[in-house]
């Protein structure tokens, strides 16, 4: 019965809310997600995760470093990376010592910093020693028990705030109840978020040579409340002893830090249209770029500019739009991407992607790709001038 109540007065206190919330989503495409008005990233908040009276995850409890350590480490050498390669963006730390805050407190940092994104790094556990690998999450349900698991294990530092109950309203982090406000919240920055997670997701398994255990979405509060697109990420696991010597060591975090700074890198540069910045660290392993079967021919010998609309957690291509447009799909990792245009000359499929934001894929940017592979905008460019002054 006291769950009942409880889930009465989250719904009564929330009505208002998502009442302006359905408002809002009416008057807006469904094809878009709310974007920044800049087309520059100028703020990165990065998070990391518990701290002070709040360990997270002790690992196999071998050692007296735990997750709040590795997770500062990390967070404090992507932080650095990214000042290094460009000083003109504001990198704002929600802690950059061991001390306790609040989820809240995060989220609100976030918020009024007016960030462009929000990174928060962890590190994962569980009850036997084998399962490894990293993950990147973004807000949303699942149905699937392993993902709400970690969802409620991170969200379970609310137990140690004072007054936990009132702040956050009656949410329990434990009860499956609790978690049906979240089944209604809509995250305006999904296809923003799902784009950096991709990059991060793709950067571990092909640079910083970690197994990938995916892109997923999960309920947890720090990105659920946050006005711009974020992630979180699960570095790899405590509880697996040859992974935590990995996160323990030097080494290991820079690559990780290093595979995080070069998925931002790409993000921004999606983002702006640009390129810039070398790597930060030289990793062993060779990139695995992005496989795409398209519909239109593709003259091999030649980079090609395509326009990404938009990536999706379904297919779209039965609907009206996309048949008129005739949009390629590609799947990954259980994502549906778009892409429209097959042009040699960037500056086309410049003016493609902007007849595209204008007809309301707001998202949309310009990617590279050489015989059906995709690489990034600066080996594009780079390529096209080689082939170019060998002609």
């Amino acid at each position: 019965m006291s769950k009942i109540i409880n889930l009465y007065h989250i719904f009564f206190r929330n009505v208002l809310s998502l009442f302006l919330l359905g408002i809002f989503l009416l008057n807006t495409s469904f094809l878009d997600d709310k974007e920044k008005t800049s087309s520059k990233i100028r703020t990165v908040v990065i998070d990391p995760g518990h701290g002070g009276k709040d360990s997270g995850t002790m690992g196999t409890k071998r050692f007296k470093i735990y997750e709040k350590h590795i997770a500062l480490a990390v967070s404090l050498k992507l932080g650095n990376y990214i000042k290094k390669s460009f000083p003109e963006i504001d990198v704002i730390y929600t802690r950059d010592s061991d001390v306790f805050l609040e989820l809240k407190e995060r989220t609100e940092i976030a918020n009024t910093s007016n960030a462009d994104l929000f990174i928060s790094v962890h590190c994962d556990g569980f009850t036997n020693p084998q399962p490894f690998g990293a993950s990147v999450f973004v807000m949303g349900m699942s149905k699937l028990k392993a993902n709400m698991d970690v969802a409620m294990r991170e969200n379970s530092a609310i137990y140690l705030e004072d007054n936990y109950q009132q702040k956050y309203e009656g949410f329990d982090p434990k009860s499956a109840e609790s978690y049906i406000v979240f089944s209604l919240m809509q995250n305006m920055y999904l296809n923003q978020s799902l784009k950096i997670a991709e990059e991060v997701e793709k950067e571990f398994a092909t640079r910083a040579n970690r197994k990938s255990r995916g892109v997923k979405q999960a309920p947890f509060y720090v990105i659920s409340r946050t006005n711009m697109p974020s992630i979180l990420i699960e570095c790899g696991f405590l509880t697996n002893p040859k992974e935590e010597e990995y996160l323990h060591s030097a080494k290991g975090q820079d690559y990780l830090a290093s595979a995080i700074f070069r998925a931002f890198r790409s993000y921004k540069e999606s983002f702006e249209g640009i390129s810039s910045a070398t790597d930060p660290v030289e990793l062993k392993k060779q990139e695995v770029v992005e496989m795409l079967a398209p519909k239109k021919e593709i003259i091999t010998d030649k980079v090609i500019f395509k326009v990404q609309i938009g990536t999706y957690l379904k297919s779209m291509l039965k609907e009206k739009l996309f048949k008129e447009i005739s949009a390629d799909e590609l799947i990954l990792n259980g994502t549906f991407k778009y892409y429209v245009g097959n042009e040699i000359d960037k500056s086309k499929a410049d003016s493609l992607k902007i007849k595209m934001q204008k007809n309301g894929f707001k998202g949309a940017f310009v990617v590279a790709f050489y015989k059906d592979k995709r690489i990034s905008m600066k080996e594009a460019l780079d390529l096209q001038m080689k082939i170019t002054n060998n002609e």
